[in-house]
């Protein structure tokens, strides 16, 4: 019967398990936290709440996951997703305080939004126009690479190449000393 025999169910092959979720989650935790401080321009708090929302957005698609695929390099997407959020829910949330008259001497507020502006031009700096462009588009805005291409006027194969070198250079500047 074609089609019909396991390697599971040979009495030959030990049983092979895969990793559950959750574990292969925590043996990206240490890559994941170099990752987020490279982002961020350094370890500490800010790399800690950017770590904090990648495990929980991740948790919470764990379903949807295709457990066949490489978890960090969407772990780093996800990363990169939540920094700009982060930076982009801080100077929303400055313009809002601005609106309402809030002592701009405060440590927090503006003069904090307006650093976490400056970390993410720094973590993104490396990067020129065009591929900056295409990674907010793609990565923060869920933009598809058709709907960049249209916009910005170029191939589809040509934004993939920005994309690719984008996260590559951003990879490059994270594994440096």
């Amino acid at each position: 019967m074609e089609g019909a025999w396991s390697l599971e169910s040979d009495a030959n092959v030990p049983a092979r398990t895969e990793p559950s979720f959750g574990a292969r989650l925590e043996a990206e935790l240490p890559p994941l936290a170099r990752h987020a401080a490279a982002l961020v321009g350094r370890a500490g708090p800010d790399a800690d709440d950017v770590v904090q929302e990648v495990l929980a957005r991740a948790w919470r698609s764990r379903e949807s996951f295709d457990a066949r695929r490489a978890l960090r390099p969407w772990l780093r997407a996800t990363a990169l997703r939540a920094w700009i959020d982060l930076c982009r829910a801080r100077a929303l949330r400055a313009d809002v305080e601005a609106r309402r008259g809030a002592d701009p001497q405060s440590d927090a507020g503006p003069a904090r939004d307006v650093e976490a502006r400056e970390e993410l031009e720094h973590a993104l700096s490396p990067l020129d126009a065009v591929e900056r462009e295409v990674l907010v588009r793609f990565h923060h805005r869920g933009e598809s690479v058709r709907d960049i291409a249209t916009a910005l006027a170029l191939a589809e194969g040509t934004v993939k190449s920005h994309l690719h070198r984008a996260r590559k250079k951003l990879t490059e500047r994270e594994e440096r000393p």
